[in-house]
């Protein structure tokens, strides 16, 4: 019998990788201890397999990983088929059909992750949950004045509910000179924030009217206002997106000597190209990418 409210709770409405995670947890067995006892069973599961269907990077799919998952059940003391009756259709492969949200972990996505995972858990959330929406367009638009202080962020995202029922969007942003303001939503309103001021982590939720069905889209518009000198801003672009653009304004009267554009796979990448990017007319510049590799892109200035 299931006595954990959250895991209850996942077990009803998923996904499956936070049920996983919630079970294994609520065992209290280790993943070498499963891995071992799956193993006396005659159904071998890898350690890394386990880890990517709990953290919601894969999921199991083939006839010998849906046998292990049953014997998995029994092992974590769950009902007849708690978990695989989750699992949704198998993913699509290949480059123009959808695919995983986020194709990034997140300390590939993130310089010190601990910080984003410490506040998505005290929203009682988790990555695999934030992946239940993913993005399919982003386009961003950063303002900065005449003081060279960045005033603020527009994002303008259209979004795909990967399950039926996901009625919230959450955002990660992370800054070294303190935490944005939410200033403007259309579309959404704000729900819980969350800080880790040792990491300069900032992720709060944005509440959508009602409840969205499996595979409906919905745009969000929402600003932030960083107030801070920034000399940069990074979007972190998954493999569901197909337009992603980054648009920034200047003051007539601060004008950066130089605007790059940067592409990173992982934020362990180094030796990036930073290819300059020219000023327009009205002051502006921009870069704009259709079925973008995933990975993290930056428009950045210099002053100097």
């Amino acid at each position: 019998m299931v006595t954990d409210d959250r895991l209850r709770a996942a077990l009803t409405t998923g996904p499956f990788s936070l049920a996983l995670r919630l079970a294994l947890r609520a065992s209290g067995l280790s993943l070498d201890r499963v891995q071992y006892r799956l193993a006396e069973r005659e159904v071998p599961v890898s350690k890394t397999a386990l880890s990517n269907w709990q953290s919601g990077r894969t999921q199991p799919e083939r006839a010998e990983s849906l046998r292990a998952l049953a014997v998995l059940e029994e092992i974590l003391g769950l009902p007849e088929r708690a978990l695989s009756a989750l699992l949704g259709p198998p993913r699509p492969r290949g480059r123009w059909l959808t695919r995983a949200p986020n194709d990034m972990r997140a300390d590939q996505a993130w310089a010190r992750p601990d910080g984003l995972l410490r506040t998505l858990d005290s929203l009682g959330t988790t990555l695999a949950a934030v992946d239940r929406m993913s993005k399919v367009s982003v386009q961003v638009v950063c303002v900065v004045g005449a003081d060279r202080v960045l005033h603020r962020v527009e994002h303008l995202v259209v979004l795909r509910a990967e399950q039926a029922g996901v009625d919230r969007y959450t955002v990660a942003y992370r800054s070294d000179l303190g935490e944005p303001e939410i200033t403007a939503m259309v579309g959404c309103r704000q729900g819980r924030r969350r800080g880790d001021r040792e990491t300069g982590f900032t992720t709060f939720e944005l509440l959508l009217d009602r409840g969205l069905d499996a595979g409906e889209l919905v745009t969000l518009a929402y600003t932030m206002a960083p107030g801070s000198a920034e000399l940069y801003h990074s979007q972190r672009v998954g493999a569901s997106t197909r337009v992603y653009g980054a648009l920034v304004q200047f003051d007539s009267g601060a004008l950066p000597v130089r605007v790059y554009r940067r592409f990173q796979s992982s934020v362990g990448e180094t030796g990036c190209a930073e290819i300059d990017v020219r000023l327009g007319a009205a002051f502006t510049a921009q870069h704009v990418e259709s079925d973008p590799a995933p990975g993290i892109y930056r428009i950045g200035w210099d002053w100097d």
